[in-house]
């Protein structure tokens, strides 16, 4: 895996910082799960 800079707007951060503590799972991971969602779909 190769680490990338991204910079995200303060309200998708705490979105995504609330989904990871409900769901127990990094945000980098929910992070990797949507690009590639949005890739298949493309």
């Amino acid at each position: 895996m190769r680490r990338m800079n991204i910079f995200f707007p303060e309200p998708l951060i705490a979105a995504l910082k609330a989904l990871s503590k409900n769901t127990g799972l990094p945000v980098s991971e929910h992070i990797r799960r949507a690009i590639d969602e949005y890739l298949k779909r493309q």
